[in-house]
């Protein structure tokens, strides 16, 4: 990926009615995606990339549409804030969750894709104004699969880990 990239500026190219249809198809593959979620799709990911790495921007593409990007501003890696928002709640289960998060492949099923949807729903619905960095969630999905597992070792850190402050 290129470092200059910036995915939410990319993004704000796109009218409503397209950041509308991507954040409809979040969650989903991008085979079953609307005629009009593909145009929106196709206008801001760069070319030649491989049909892998298509539905990885796919996924956080669309889960970046849950939010108003106009508005909303970026809060760091989604690992983190989904820490923070546990610990605010106080309700139990998202370790459950990103324990199972972490032990899931990246597949062709898009079960990934889905969970990961639905973890930043609930990021969503906790606080509209903060987003999880984009650029970061893409790298993240992008090298899941690596054999060394290095973004779930950084994502159980950043979750599991408890700092000072806390």
């Amino acid at each position: 990926m290129d470092e200059r990239w910036n995915l939410v500026e990319e993004m704000k190219k796109l009218s409503v009615g397209e950041r509308a249809a991507l954040r409809r198809e979040a969650g989903g593959k991008l085979c079953d995606a609307s005629g009009r979620a593909l145009v929106a799709f196709y206008r801001v990911v760069p070319q030649g990339l491989s049909a892998r790495k298509q539905e990885c921007w796919f996924c956080v593409l669309s889960i970046a549409c849950l939010w108003n990007v106009e508005e909303a501003r970026e809060g760091g890696s989604m690992a983190k804030m989904l820490r923070q928002m546990a610990k605010r709640q106080a309700t139990g289960g998202m370790d459950a969750r990103i324990r199972s998060l972490l032990d899931t492949r990246w597949e062709d099923d898009g079960y990934l894709s889905a969970k990961l949807c639905r973890l930043a729903r609930m990021l969503r619905s906790d606080n509209r104004q903060v987003m999880p960095d984009a650029d970061s969630l893409l790298t993240d999905v992008l090298y899941w699969n690596n054999d060394r597992r290095t973004v779930q070792l950084r994502w159980a850190q950043q979750y599991f880990q408890t700092s000072e402050e806390e």
